[in-house]
């Protein structure tokens, strides 16, 4: 089965065709029949998944056995909600969504920092249907402007830090967008979200019957190939994304009762799909605290970890790196944590028995692989730990390798495209129905555009990925964006751009760049950098060449760049700043 999408007017649906043929027309993924199969099915039982119904109502399902405790918590000012609050402020932001005209479809886009309002305004959106697409923080206007023509915004939400970045984005937009600030806005015509929720004048809306198809979320992802696209992720994939992170053979949290409560620092963005579902949604559903960090603070970082007494700390690499090197680590400062997560791209060895041996080797340390595609894939399964590998599949998931070129299912330890099927699965891409045949093939695998392998024993592991995505702490990078902006440098014949090795963000871009006429770097820096975020920036520099390398027909060969920026000598040698010396602000993860 492959997934068309369709747009319909005003918002959202999604229609199902299945692929009859198997033929490789093009854009589309071939099928084996004549090679033998490894298929992979999870080791460990599942519970049967859910049905259907709302994912807020899913969420919020058990939320009346905790109502006092506390449900968000911002980690700079201490602003909250209890359980009981937030369910009385999620049913009023639907109530005043529909107010505003917000119909089933339509599309709410979400531009906040991690504050504790954060999981209102996507719960309130999804319980009257509406469909909620998450906005990175540091786009510039152009990129934001770019997203919301894209997704047909009708609403857009930000907050005091990112307004000035939607004001300037709406004015390009061809169709208004009504504005909600969290908090006090300068903009004319902006309505206050906080105000907003504690209005009781406004009526409460029920969940609205959804059918399981109907789409409940859109992030933007860039997928296996090209810019970024609006990943579709109905309702019920949601919750079976849900349900399968929170198997008991996985994972380390407990529900909350009258004497315990899990604190969870959330301070990766919930723009992310990794703050969005593995941590808000599924740690919601369990009644923790979700302490809400804006931006990420390393003097404050540990000290949060432990007043808030953090057992289970969700983190990516760079983030390990910091606390590698973080004269704040202590066995006695982060004696609250049991166990970490690290995701959003692979983990050196290294870096987490270094971490483990600073914290006196007892934590147990989780890795994980996943897309925005399909949430969670693989995990570190409890007392099977294995640094270096993601783990095993998780419950109700079926995984294969294939060779890259031919399509051929791979055995065990040999390294090809990862590809695996999951009720958490996308419908498809928005309006890209080549890129969504790109991603599911005709017999309903998701190819992930990772390379990797699984042993004997079904551990996974990644080694590299088919995509020629760069991933600065964990936000990914299409060079293919940034050639297209540099090439309209007036003097820039050809480009070619590829990531580098970065100790404190994993990669960072790289130019190769053929001129027709004498070219400074910082004239290639100034020229493109104002139109990108911060972390699309150039920090690996910029290398004048004679030549890109090609093949026969043209097409960049990006393995050779790699070669080169890994084989380059002192005299190729930028001498540019990096981001150590021009460091990213840290709330821009």
């Amino acid at each position: 089965m492959i997934f068309r999408v369709r747009a319909a007017g005003r918002g959202v649906s999604v229609t199902l065709r299945p692929f009859i043929t198997r033929s490789c027309g093009a854009g589309v993924r071939p099928i084996s029949t004549t090679w033998p199969a490894h298929h992979v099915t999870s080791q460990y039982p599942g519970f049967e998944l859910p049905s259907g119904g709302n994912l807020t109502s899913y969420v919020l399902r058990n939320s009346s056995r905790w109502a006092d405790k506390t449900a968000t918590e911002c980690a700079v000012t201490g602003r909250g909600y209890t359980y009981s609050q937030l369910v009385d402020r999620i049913a009023r932001w639907g109530g005043m969504l529909t107010k505003l005209g917000i119909e089933k479809g339509d599309v709410v886009a979400v531009m906040m920092h991690n504050y504790p309002e954060y999981p209102i305004v996507i719960l309130g959106a999804t319980a009257i249907g509406a469909v909620v697409s998450t906005v990175n923080v540091s786009y510039t206007p152009g990129e934001v402007h770019g997203q919301l023509e894209d997704c047909g915004a009708t609403l857009v939400v930000g907050d005091t830090l990112t307004e000035k970045t939607l004001a300037q984005a709406i004015t390009l937009c061809k169709t208004p967008s009504v504005v909600v600030i969290n908090g006090p806005s300068s903009a004319s015509g902006a309505l206050d979200l906080q105000q907003i929720i504690e209005d009781t004048s406004v009526p409460f809306a029920d969940p609205l019957e959804v059918f399981k198809e109907d789409v409940a979320v859109m992030p933007y992802s860039s997928g296996t190939t090209g810019k970024s696209k609006g990943v579709l992720i109905s309702h019920h994939a949601t919750i079976s994304s849900m349900h399968i992170a929170a198997n008991p053979n996985f994972f380390w949290g407990s529900e909350t009762t009258d004497c315990n409560q899990e604190s969870i620092l959330c301070y990766l963005p919930f723009y992310h799909a990794y703050g969005l579902v593995p941590i808000m949604m599924v740690w919601l559903q369990m009644g923790a605290k979700l302490v809400c960090v804006p931006w990420f603070d390393p003097n404050t970082f540990v000290r949060d970890i432990s007043q808030h007494k953090v057992k289970y700390l969700h983190m990516v690499p760079t983030i390990l790196n910091f606390l590698n090197h973080s004269p704040t680590v202590t066995p006695e400062a982060m004696a609250s944590v049991k166990a970490v997560m690290c995701s959003a791209a692979p983990t050196a060895p290294p870096a987490a028995a270094t971490f483990k041996d600073r914290l006196g080797g007892n934590i147990f340390f989780q890795e994980s692989f996943g897309m925005t595609e399909a949430g969670l894939v693989c995990n570190t399964a409890k007392g099977r730990e294995r640094l270096g590998s993601c783990g095993h599949l998780l419950p109700h998931l079926s995984a294969k390798v294939i060779d890259t070129v031919t399509g051929e299912e791979l055995p065990p330890n040999q390294d090809g495209e990862i590809c695996f099927k999951s009720p958490a699965s996308l419908s498809g891409y928005l309006n890209n129905p080549a890129a969504t045949a790109e991603t599911i093939d005709s017999e309903g695998w998701i190819h992930s555009g990772d390379i990797g392998s699984f042993d004997e024993e079904g551990f996974f592991r990644i080694v590299d990925r088919t995509k020629e995505f760069i991933k600065v702490k964990g936000n990914q990078v299409a060079p293919s964006e940034l050639e297209g902006l540099i090439l309209q440098h007036p003097n820039v014949v050809e480009v070619g751009v590829v990531g580098v090795p970065d100790d404190r963000l994993g990669e960072v871009p790289r130019a190769y760049v053929v001129t027709s006429a004498p070219t400074t770097q910082t004239e290639i820096k100034e020229f493109v950098e104002p139109k990108l975020a911060l972390f699309k920036r150039l920090a690996g520099g910029v290398i004048f060449i004679n030549e890109i390398p090609k093949t026969a027909t043209g097409k960049l060969l990006r393995k050779e760049l790699r070669k080169m920026a890994l084989t380059a000598s002192c005299a190729h040698d930028t001498k540019e700043k990096s981001l150590d010396e021009t460091p990213i602000k840290e709330d821009k993860l």
